[in-house]
């Protein structure tokens, strides 16, 4: 049932004692980070911890959601909980079927499968199924097996929790840095650079086409954004802007090109002060700050001369 993985990859087994976490973490924002420093090894939690996450968002499986979007890719996802501080993560495919176990069916899972004797439990969050509900009843199944049961704290941003809902919500209005204070790093989107339809070198600014066929994400708001463009083939080419590091500076486009009535949106970035070939190469794009909304231009030239001023707020950014 539990797909299980340490750092280095999938692994069989799990034979210590663990402490166990249960939810979606999608995103692993800051609000999951801070879920997960409260069961590092101390004296209160002495035991590694071990996160239990599912491969779907049960109100999507439910029916109660029309569209799954995620703010994390799975690679990204299992490597930002082991960054979060997590030892073993165990993915749940979340099925049906999986849906139908109670809380202290799901709870006495844990228990024989995953070796847990302490369960830590979100500030808000619920398990197990609505209808064979006996959520209450957790403290004297933990009694009875043995193991500790932990409620978090809510982590806090303008007085209100984090909340994948609330970066949703950043997302729909395209507010990047609000995005970044309540993930904890900028949000990103991981793609190959493909041969895209030359219009930016049309323009005099040539770009990266970035695929994004294969992410499950949800996409910013549509518009012109600074971003950071990070790649592992950036360090050896010819930019002298990248020869100290693994990151360049771009200008994006995510969406529509309308002045050339391209209405499939894209993501077509800029690299700004850099020289090199990346086709076929996988990048991540990070985005920092939106500078304006896509319009129509009414002709070639003041697309260009608008492009020379997003130029200029990018370097200033």
């Amino acid at each position: 049932m539990f797909q299980l993985y340490d750092i280095h990859g999938s692994i069989d087994t799990i034979v210590e004692e663990t402490a166990v976490t249960v939810g979606v973490f999608d995103g692993v924002h800051r609000g999951h980070q801070q879920l997960l420093s409260q069961m590092l090894p101390t004296t209160h939690y002495p035991l590694p911890t071990l996160v239990v996450t599912l491969t779907a968002h049960p109100s999507f499986v439910l029916g109660r959601r029309q569209s799954e979007y995620w703010l994390d890719d799975p690679e990204e996802h299992l490597r930002l909980l082991f960054e979060a501080g997590a030892k073993y993560v165990a993915v749940l495919p979340f099925t049906r079927e999986v849906a139908q176990l109670s809380a202290c069916e799901m709870a006495r899972l844990l228990y024989e499968k995953l070796n847990m004797r302490s369960l830590l439990l979100g500030y808000d969050s619920r398990f197990g199924s609505k209808q064979n509900d006996d959520f209450d009843r957790l403290p004297q199944l933990a009694t009875e097996l043995d193991f500790t049961l932990q409620r978090g704290e809510p982590f806090l941003v303008d007085g209100s929790p984090i909340s994948s809902s609330r970066i949703r919500e950043s997302l729909l209005k395209g507010t990047v840095e609000e995005m970044a204070t309540l993930l904890g790093r900028p949000y990103s989107l991981t793609g190959m650079v493909l041969h895209g339809r030359g219009v930016g070198h049309t323009l005099g600014f040539p770009t990266a086409n970035i695929s994004l066929e294969e992410t499950r994400k949800m996409l910013p708001k549509e518009g012109v954004y600074f971003v950071k463009v990070k790649g592992e083939s950036f360090a050896p080419l010819e930019s002298q802007a990248c020869k100290a590091g693994r990151e360049v500076k771009g200008m994006a486009n995510l969406g529509i090109i309308p002045t050339f009535d391209i209405d499939k949106p894209s993501l077509e970035v800029h690299l700004i002060d850099f020289k090199g070939d990346l086709y076929g190469q996988t990048v991540m794009v990070e985005f920092v700050h939106r500078i304006r909304d896509i319009v129509r231009f009414g002709s070639t030239e003041s697309l260009q001369n608008q492009l020379q001023e997003d130029l200029k707020a990018c370097r200033q950014l």
